[in-house]
């Protein structure tokens, strides 16, 4: 290849990386996209099941650096919804009709949207709850109790002070904590004081869900074994 035709190609590849936002004016550089690619989201629409935790992460996000652990936010899975209910109308604006649904909560509050649209990250895992670890266990029972959970947590904004003694507003963690907290102990979550955003507080980060007590159905390749096992161990005790 010419030298003139390989500047060109290279130009013409890091042109083809480049995003541009209008307001405000920014070009970044970008030359990846999400790490879960497409043959991953296939698999994860047919193996997920209502009740399942996500827990995802990205790559070189700003907020990733001052939130700690690996991965930076967890959602529910509910499944399939349907008609709306006679809720305030916050909550309506909030609720999604759909085949597969998830809900978290992220800056504009506790909402719904749909499966793939979460799947666009770099590091994905999905938890469920464990018949080893509750021998008792009905999914049929549980699940509906998570969805009623959920669902009652709809449209509440979101806690930037990350404050667990109340649940008036609600973090990611702070979300799904709540809707499962009557079997939280089980599973080896709890609420740790560590340090965060240059002080101390009392919090559950997303790496904290991340225990051997729940079954893992799902581990996005982006993910190495290494850093999942490592994890894991941290959150034996």
């Amino acid at each position: 290849m010419k030298i003139g035709d390989y500047l060109l190609n290279s130009f013409l590849r890091f042109f083809g990386d480049l995003k541009i936002f209008k307001y405000p004016f920014f070009i970044l550089y970008d030359p990846g996209s999400y790490r879960v690619k497409g043959d991953e989201v296939r698999i994860v629409l047919n193996e997920i099941k209502p009740g399942d935790i996500l827990v995802r992460g990205y790559k070189n996000y700003l907020d990733s650096y001052f939130i700690p652990g690996f991965f930076s936010h967890v959602g529910l899975y509910l499944g399939k919804t349907t008609e709306k209910h006679d809720w305030p109308e916050v909550a309506l604006k909030s609720y999604k009709i759909g085949d597969q649904i998830v809900i978290h909560s992220m800056a504009e509050g506790v909402f719904m949207e749909d499966l793939i649209n979460f799947c666009k990250c770099d590091y994905l895992l999905i938890l469920r709850r464990s018949k080893i670890t509750e021998s008792d266990l009905d999914f049929r029972i549980a699940n509906k109790l998570v969805f009623e959970n959920a669902l009652k947590n709809l449209g509440k904004p979101y806690d930037f002070k990350f404050d667990f003694s109340k649940y008036h507003t609600m973090s990611c963690t702070e979300f799904v904590y709540n809707c499962l907290e009557p079997i939280m102990k089980k599973y080896n979550v709890s609420i740790k004081s560590r340090r965060a955003f240059i002080t101390k507080m009392d919090m559950i980060i997303p790496d904290d869900f991340v225990t051997s007590k729940f079954d893992i159905v799902f581990k996005s390749d982006s993910i190495q074994d290494e850093k999942l096992e490592k994890i894991l161990k941290s959150n034996a005790t």
